[in-house]
């Protein structure tokens, strides 16, 4: 495949605009063109008089998860995909074949018909209809009384960087203390937190655009929310004996805290991947007994099959049997790691082109991995990394100059100087 596709650029069949990734992972490059049936009469709760925030990056269009401070009560709404998205439906199929939206630089190919983020995005109209996970937190960080509700809500979209400039007020300023509260509590029970750079790639009338994401005190927020929500499910399936597809992650090498870039680097190589199971276990990397993933029913296919199952169960309704969530779980795990792999690749393939539009590049270098002079250089700016041999013995972390020299495009390798 390299050698074609280097031919085909050399021939001018393509240009480097052609991403060639998902094709070879057979993946679809369009998102599917399907009906869904308008949203079904039935009870909801109300709960638009709750202040409730989708909170993002900017740019993004499929909001899903909103989050609301009703009293002593934390509020997680979800997108109701599962009220349009039935069972074995024609959607739910071709969801369950393509198992999660493939966010690629150049677009984003979803895994539902657009109209389902039209019809359920939160905050894409004045008042969403949502699945609605209402839980206490406790001092400690324990999480109690959780209910569940189809409901309506008054959503507010802001971007991460709107809401860490209103961290220090409300709610946000509880919902933030509730999530060190639970945060803290998942370190107690062996959580693993690894800080490594991250970035955001674009491309944009065919340029390309890295710019790297910021460690924000509300993007932290929101993400323990969103585990708290999925713990507490788990905890509610592990009590009613509800069959949930759980997500589980075995305990890797035992590890210190990691502290350093090198530290992190290291403790990323010693992570176990997670696993989806039909039976409860330990997510190790987050220090949970069991976890259950809900909050992301527009863009995975397991939290649509957790919501259509929590519907039913809400409803009275017969649920899936363990064959039928064990063929979905298989399904989801079968493609997931395609779609997982185009993506990564996708991404170094558009990093290569934008230093080929940037041929002057340089910047900085952080070594996190050293075998005698020969060592791995993270470049943080472009969370890019690349093997390297320096002239003098230095000690893990250091920084070094980096330049761009020039890059095999097929091959995805990036060559740099380091200094």
């Amino acid at each position: 495949p390299e050698s074609a596709h280097g031919l085909l650029l050399e021939l001018g069949v393509w240009d480097v605009a052609v991403n060639p990734y998902p094709r070879r992972m057979d993946l679809p490059d369009q998102s599917p063109v399907l009906g869904l049936p308008e949203l079904p009469a039935e009870a909801r709760r109300d709960l638009t008089h709750v202040a409730a925030l989708a909170i993002d990056d900017e740019g993004n269009r499929d909001p899903d998860d909103a989050i609301s401070l009703d009293g002593d009560r934390l509020w997680v709404h979800v997108a109701d995909v599962a009220a349009l998205v039935a069972p074995d439906s024609a959607a739910d199929l071709e969801a369950r074949a393509r198992g999660a939206n493939l966010y690629l630089p150049e677009g984003v190919v979803t895994m539902l018909p657009w109209q389902a983020t039209e019809a359920l995005g939160l905050g894409l109209a004045e008042i969403s209809p949502a699945l609605s996970f209402g839980l206490r937190v406790l001092p400690d960080g324990a999480l109690a009384d959780l209910e569940i509700t189809p409901s309506w809500v008054r959503v507010t979209r802001l971007t991460y960087e709107e809401a860490d400039g209103r961290i220090e007020q409300e709610p946000l300023r509880t919902l933030h203390a509730w999530a060190n509260q639970h945060a803290a509590r998942r370190r107690q029970q062996g959580a693993v937190s690894l800080d490594l750079p991250e970035v955001r790639i674009k491309v944009v009338d065919g340029q390309v655009v890295i710019a790297p994401l910021p460690t924000l005190r509300s993007r932290d927020t929101v993400t323990e929310l969103m585990l708290m929500a999925g713990e507490a499910v788990a905890q509610l399936a592990i009590n009613r004996e509800l069959l949930l597809p759980f997500t589980v992650q075995d305990a890797g090498e035992p590890m210190d805290t990691p502290q350093t870039m090198s530290d992190m680097f290291a403790g990323r190589r010693r992570m176990r991947p997670s696993q989806q199971s039909t039976r409860p276990g330990p997510h190790a990397g987050l220090g949970l007994p069991a976890y259950v993933r809900v909050t992301s029913p527009l863009r995975r296919y397991l939290d649509l099959v957790a919501h259509q199952q929590l519907r039913a169960w809400l409803a009275g309704r017969p649920l899936l049997d363990e064959a039928a969530l064990v063929e979905r779980v298989g399904a989801a795990e079968a493609i997931g790691g395609a779609v997982r792999r185009a993506e990564a690749l996708a991404r170094q393939h558009w990093t290569i082109v934008y230093l080929q539009q940037h041929p002057d590049w340089s910047g900085e270098g952080v070594v996190v991995e050293k075998m005698g002079l020969r060592v791995t250089v993270l470049i943080p700016e472009l969370a890019w990394e690349f093997r390297a041999h320096l002239r003098e013995d230095l000690p893990l972390d250091s920084l070094v100059r980096v330049a761009y020299t020039g890059a095999n495009l097929p091959q995805l390798d990036a060559h740099f100087r380091a200094r």
